[in-house]
């Protein structure tokens, strides 16, 4: 790429991508990965919740930031808290 716009688009969009799908395989690393003499029901449960429900719910969120209006909005609101 020769412009900076350019790369800044294509590590944006990468740069979701690679968090969606470090956030799964991570879940899904502590789900299997663990020892069956060490894992509790209750560690199961709250790992499943997460790789369900959470997952899913962050998706929208991560992609979301990809859009300059979402970026300038929050960029607004950390500022308005960092002044108060």
């Amino acid at each position: 790429m020769r412009s900076a716009a350019g790369r800044h688009k294509i590590f944006s969009t990468c740069g979701s991508h690679v968090t969606a799908v470090t956030v799964l395989i991570g879940t899904v690393f502590v789900m299997y990965a663990q020892p069956g003499a060490v894992a509790s029901m209750e560690q199961g449960k709250v790992v499943s919740v997460f790789y369900t429900l959470v997952i899913l719910m962050l998706n929208p969120l991560i992609y979301s930031l990809r859009n300059k209006d979402v970026k300038d909005a929050l960029r607004r609101l950390g500022q308005r808290h960092t002044a108060t």
